[in-house]
This record gives C-alpha cells, structure tokens and sequence, in this order.
C-alpha cells in the first residue's frame, strides 16, 4: 500500500516538474523578431539593442525579420497567426494600439490576439513650429483660434496624425493636415515655411531645434522630458490633459505559454538595466521602460480605448 502511495505522488510530482523544465529549456532553437516596418529606422535601432543581448546570453539566433506593409497590419497578423510557441515575437510601436481600427476592417484584436512580453522603451516627442509663429503654444493656439483652417501641420504617417489630431481635439483649434511620405520630407517642410507645425520623435528633430531652425512648443509626455527640462509639456503649456509617447515593445501570439512569456519578460527586464543598453538606448533618445507583462498590457488597453475613442468621434479619415 505504501508503494503504491508513494508511486501515485512520485507520477505527481513528475507532472508537476515537466513544465518546469520545459520552461527552462526555451529557447532551444532560432528565434524569430517580426518587426511590422521597413528597416533602417529608428525601431529597428531598437530591436537589435535587444536581439544581439538575448542571443549572446541565450547561445540561440534572435533575428529580426522585417515584414512591412499597410502601416503594420503584414507584419502583426503574421505573429497573431504564428504557432504560439515563443519562437514568433513582434517588435512594434505605439501604432499597435490603432493600427486594427484604421485598417477599414480589422483582422485582429490587439489586446485579445497578442500576448504582451514587455514594453522596452518610451521616447516623448516635440511639437515644433517654423520661426515665423509665435514664441509659445498658448500664442499660439491664440492664433490658431483667430484663424480657423488657415495654419497647417505636417504629418509622417498615421501615428503622427493622431498626435495632432488629439492636439486639434483637445485645444479645440481648426489646423489643416498636409500628409507626407516620411519624416525627412515632413521635417524638409517645415524647415522650408510650406507647413506651421509638426510633431516629431526628439532624436528625429532636435538638432534643428538647437541649431534655432525650429521652435520646441512642447513634449507629448505628461511631464517635462528629462532630456528636455527647458521644454514644457503641452499639458502645462495650455492644452490640460494632453499626453501621448511613443513606445516600442516585445509581444507574441496569444496563448503562448505563461512560463515563456515570463522568461522572455525577465531576460529583457534585466538586459534593459545593463549599462551597455542604457547606454545605446539613450543614444536613440529612448529612455527604457520595462515591467512586467501585466503593466504592459494595461497600458496597450488603454491606449487603445483611447486612440479609437478619438478616431470615432472625429470621423477621422488617415490619410
């Protein structure tokens, strides 16, 4: 009797274990790193900060495999697809939270079809004006509001549309968008006097705002930027409430495994804190951010909510 009690827990115990090591024995293979963009940006910058780290520590391949396509959607529903194993990840930005809404007719559910991993990096951006307009926001929306239509501002694609358009939404000014293919024909444009205003990534436009080209109206983060202290934020700057980064982040198809999600979650919590990486985030004007995978999916709900709340009640149409 007492053998078969003990047979009975050790059959237990083995189920128990064979989670655990097979947890511990991800990864045994080449990872896969979608990044949902062209290559050559700033993103791209970013994730291999991470791929090289996680392949020196883990002895697997980490490569970043570039899917563009109509603003993110290619390359996203490739992982929402993908098995979900841990060897498909998506290296994304801030686009993620409205990309399934203005695709016309979404194919996914960010926060349903995705696992988040961990937010890596937030980096604030700066709302700018060509020399000719007035000295600060509050003048500025003064100016605006005397002009309704008249003054115009650039944008590099939908994320940056959005920006403005909350900007629009909560200042309660009239501006004109004028789409561009890019940022360096938007920040051409804007340098050039063709448009007033712009919001752009701080690593993209702080050289022109130093060399007295452009004027810094204000950051997009909640407070000032520790990079920019003489900078206010456009929340403190006349525009109550306003806030909005860009951020980038690791996530994997939904139903990975939790052991998984929470091991990728740790190695790059912690290679997040290396000197080296704080070192080369910095360089891109990335302040690092990580937690765990719960803090990020918070804050990718709540974007979401937020960013489709706008883009219903303005009708707005990305261009």
């Amino acid at each position: 009797m007492r053998r078969d009690v003990i047979g009975i827990a050790g059959f237990f115990l083995v189920l128990i274990c064979v989670p655990t090591a097979l947890a511990q024995a991800y990864p045994s293979k080449a990872i896969r790193m979608i990044m949902p963009f062209a290559p050559g940006g700033g993103l791209e910058a970013q994730a291999r900060v991470v791929t090289v780290k996680l392949a020196e520590t883990w002895g697997q391949p980490v490569v970043i495999d570039s899917r563009p396509g109509a603003n993110g959607v290619v390359g996203t529903q490739m992982v929402v697809a993908a098995a979900p194993d841990g060897y498909t990840l998506l290296f994304t930005n801030s686009s993620l939270a409205t990309v399934a809404i203005l695709s016309g007719k979404p194919t996914f559910d960010p926060v349903k079809d995705l696992a988040t991993v961990i937010q890596v990096g937030v980096q604030p951006q700066i709302l700018v004006a060509h020399p000719s307009m007035p000295a600060t926001l509050r003048d500025v929306l003064a100016l605006a509001r005397q002009q309704p239509g008249k003054l115009n501002f650039a944008s590099a694609g939908s994320t940056s549309q959005l920006t403005m358009e909350l900007l629009k939404s909560l200042a309660k000014v009239d501006l004109l968008h004028v789409p561009y293919k890019g940022s360096a024909p938007a920040v051409t444009a804007i340098l050039g006097g063709e448009v007033q205003f712009a919001i752009f990534s701080a690593n993209v436009i702080l050289p022109h705002v130093r060399a007295g080209k452009l004027r810094a109206l204000g950051v997009t983060s909640a407070k000032r930027a520790a990079s920019l202290p003489e900078v206010p934020a456009i929340a403190e700057a006349g525009v109550p409430g306003y806030e909005t980064i860009q951020w980038s982040g690791v996530l994997a198809p939904a139903r990975t495994p939790r052991a998984t999600v929470a091991r990728l979650n740790a190695e790059i919590d912690r290679l997040l804190r290396l000197e080296e990486v704080l070192q080369r985030l910095g360089n891109l004007g990335v302040e690092p951010a990580g937690g765990g995978p719960e803090r990020f999916a918070a804050y990718l709900s709540a974007e979401t909510v937020k960013w489709t709340r706008l883009i219903k009640e303005t009708g707005l149409r990305v261009e």
